[in-house]
């Protein structure tokens, strides 16, 4: 096959493009914040680039502090930040 060649209108080509354009702008979700203040314990690990278990540990031993949604327990994302900067030290 030498090439594909498609004899298509202005009109359906900039619809198409309208089309393609709305779907992306759903998918990415631009209305949500880039970064939510708060994480789950499996979010925690993925940033800390660890295991769940080491984020549980901290918690349990107060090097992090859980916030409590209903069963859920959340990271304070700036805590977390903090957390790590003062290990660089």
């Amino acid at each position: 096959m030498s090439g594909l060649h498609l004899d298509i209108s202005s009109e359906f080509l900039e619809q198409l493009v309208e089309l393609v354009t709305a779907r992306v702008l759903e998918r990415l979700d631009l209305d949500r914040p880039a970064h939510s203040p708060l994480l789950t314990i499996l979010e925690a690990a993925d940033f800390l680039r660890c295991r769940r278990q080491r984020v549980d540990d901290h918690l349990s031993a107060g090097k992090l502090r859980r916030y409590k949604d209903g069963s859920r327990t959340l990271i304070n994302r700036a805590e977390l930040e903090a957390y790590v900067q003062i290990g660089k030290r």
